[in-house]
């Protein structure tokens, strides 16, 4: 490994920052060039595309990829850009989160070490030159150890409807299955045991339940698909309705279930999550309990 100085040419005047995966490097303007300090990097920067901001709850993960124009390539380089998609996409995220937590599925995974649900979109900058595409979501339950993994592409039409999935399984010589639109999928875990089901109804639509239970329907809240928000109906409970807002140029990212609103501060540049996500542990306390 080698600490080395890279030397940049071209328009380095509006160069603000220079980021190396999430941290930001040290750099000089030496006349009509740029020169940055580049640390011994031990391994391949695979993330240093990835802008994206991670929030994460009990036994379950969110990563929310920001996918601004600006940055689009790969196979988004060109052509219509997929905002319909990409805003369902958004929207199908925290709905799925909504029937994660109403069903338990971040407590049950956790307690029982099955390892972490990971909710994911799709991002149009080709990070790691992963394709990414046609637009997609996940939701798929990490194994310890992630050999046996089963991920879903539950894929998005421009009218913002889920057409079909096709799920592949990590680390194992197996063939990738598709399921259309009314079949149904269950996740199994490490054990053996069914965890949960995701099924695309014929309009397009989303089931997502235990896979030993009723379902939560997720439903478009309006026309455009999934791009003008959700519905989320969970057995017992009163229906809810989601709608997803991102702030590309002043980092919020703005989440609101029915009256509740979620704000999430982040960094523009690489999506890290600048919002506190846990509570300051309190200092030593005097309190004995007896009064």
């Amino acid at each position: 490994m080698r600490s080395l100085e890279l030397g940049f040419a071209g328009s380095v005047a509006t160069i603000r920052r220079v980021i190396l995966e999430g941290g930001d490097l040290p750099f000089r303007y030496e006349g009509a060039r740029i020169v940055v300090a580049l640390p011994p990097v031990p391994a391949d920067a695979i993330t240093a595309g990835e802008v994206a901001t991670h929030i994460v709850e009990p036994g379950m993960v969110l990563r929310f990829e920001h996918a601004d124009p600006a940055r689009r390539a790969g196979d988004y380089a060109g052509g219509r850009f997929p905002a319909v998609e990409r805003a369902a996409a958004d929207v199908l995220e925290f709905a799925q989160r909504e029937a994660v937590r109403e069903l338990g599925l971040g407590e049950h995974v956790a307690r029982a070490g099955l390892g972490t649900i990971q909710i994911m979109g799709f991002d149009t900058n080709a990070p790691h030159d992963h394709r990414d595409s046609p637009p997609h979501i996940h939701m798929h339950l990490r194994w310890p150890g992630n050999t046996g993994t089963q991920i879903g592409h539950y894929y998005i039409g421009p009218d913002g409807l889920l057409t079909h999935n096709v799920v592949g399984v990590k680390g194992l010589d197996a063939p990738q299955r598709r399921f259309e639109r009314g079949q149904a999928f269950t996740t199994i875990g490490a054990d053996g045991q069914g965890v949960y089901t995701h099924r695309i109804t014929a309009e397009g639509w989303l089931d997502l339940g235990r896979s030993d239970g009723p379902p939560c329907h997720i439903r478009p809240a309006g026309a455009g698909g999934f791009a003008s928000g959700a519905i989320v109906a969970c057995p017992g409970q009163a229906p809810r309705r989601i709608t997803v807002d991102d702030d590309l140029a002043h980092g919020v990212l703005t989440v609101d279930t029915d009256a509740i609103r979620e704000t999430f501060h982040y960094d523009p540049d690489t999506g890290r999550l600048t919002s506190p996500s846990d509570v300051p542990r309190p200092g030593p306390s005097v309190f004995t309990g007896d009064g």
